[in-house]
């Protein structure tokens, strides 16, 4: 007989990619490295401080396991984010951290709040568990609603409240006085406060979430400072919430290299604003071209741009990947079927989905 999972197990629905670059490639008929992600929200430059990071290679001591504790790249961030070294635990991505919060507060008695639309990766992890997922609707403007979500709140099987500042994939900020609300409502509730894009974005709320016993800052060097190949991401909270994730992440979760190009990145502040600076000039040209096609837009403060195309919205994604240019999409979902997300890429790449876009007839 062939084993079977836990029941909530076999009825998870992975996490969605788009189609493969090598896929895409073939049906393009062109070389797999001229296939463009605009779908990852990724950087299409090396990461910072990388001549540095390759550098430190053939030094790192690759035959032994790094220390259990991830360091030196933990007390990097403790004194980056002024607090005490463990308070921070260094995750394979921000991913990670979502997956050991979500194991250590929720279970098949719990459930989990979420505005809807948000990141994907915040059902997967509830549903991992066993827990249930509670969805309440963004606003008409693309805002987290505050009364909706502390109705919600008052769910007693709630464990978790799951946020992203900005949101993915919307690129709206959280209010600061919605998220303080929350804190308070329900001291005994972790509100967990994804700041995937907060160096694009430029704003955080990591002061108020921190100054709160039941705040949890996530964070990853996937998105501003270039690592997403590297996974490395962190959680920040309270040192008794730490020592619990602590108590059941693997000790071995992190490489030597991937600890030395994080350090090496978080170093170069310099080149990060520099980075920042760019991908914001480039947003701002790209959503002004867009909008000039008849695109609609919803104002963000990340690295990509959430808009409802002139035109059906899988028509366009399929005539955008025909051409090897690879977009995000949402068929079925009820808000966004209409919309496509797109990351800001380089310029020249940023022109040749412009280009494919005037081509559509």
């Amino acid at each position: 007989m062939t084993p079977r999972p836990r029941e909530y197990i076999a009825r998870l629905t992975p996490y969605e990619w788009e189609a493969m670059a090598s896929e895409v490639a073939v049906l393009a008929g062109i070389p797999e490295a001229e296939v463009v992600r605009f779908d990852t929200n990724t950087t299409p430059w090396p990461p910072l401080a990388w001549e540095r990071t390759v550098v430190d290679v053939p030094r790192l001591a690759v035959n032994e396991y790094p220390h259990p504790s991830n360091e030196p790249l933990r007390s990097a961030l403790a004194r980056r984010l002024g607090v005490a070294a463990d308070q921070v635990v260094v995750t394979c991505g921000a991913d990670e951290a979502l997956f050991l919060l979500a194991s250590a507060y929720l279970g098949p008695e719990h459930s989990a709040i979420v505005p809807d639309p948000s990141f994907s990766m915040f059902r997967v992890v509830t549903e991992a568990v066993g827990a249930r997922l509670i969805k309440f609707p963004l606003d008409a403007d693309w805002d987290v609603p505050q009364e909706a979500l502390l109705a919600a709140m008052q769910d007693p099987s709630v464990g978790i409240v799951w946020l992203c500042n900005p949101n993915n994939p919307t690129g709206r900020l959280l209010a600061s006085d919605l998220v303080a609300a929350v804190l308070e409502a329900a001291p005994d509730v972790v509100v967990a406060v994804d700041e995937a894009y907060a160096e694009i974005s430029g704003e955080s709320l990591s002061r108020l979430v921190l100054g709160a016993p039941n705040g949890v800052l996530v964070r990853t060097f996937s998105k501003g400072y270039g690592l997403a190949g590297a996974r490395v991401g962190y959680l920040v909270g309270t040192a008794q919430l730490t020592r619990t994730i602590e108590s059941i992440r693997l000790p071995q979760n992190m490489t030597a290299f991937g600890i030395a190009a994080a350090c090496r990145a978080l170093e170069d502040q310099a080149g990060l604003a520099e980075r920042v600076a760019a991908i914001v000039g480039e947003r701002e040209r790209l959503e002004a071209e867009l909008r000039r096609r008849g695109w609609n837009l919803v104002p963000s403060a990340a690295n990509f741009v959430l808009g409802r195309p002139p035109r059906p919205a899988a028509d366009v994604a399929a005539w955008l990947q025909g051409a090897g240019l690879i977009v995000r999409s949402y068929p079925g979902h009820p808000r966004l079927d209409a919309w496509l997300r797109v990351t800001v890429r380089a310029p020249e790449e940023d022109d040749r989905l412009l280009r494919r876009l005037d081509a559509l007839r």
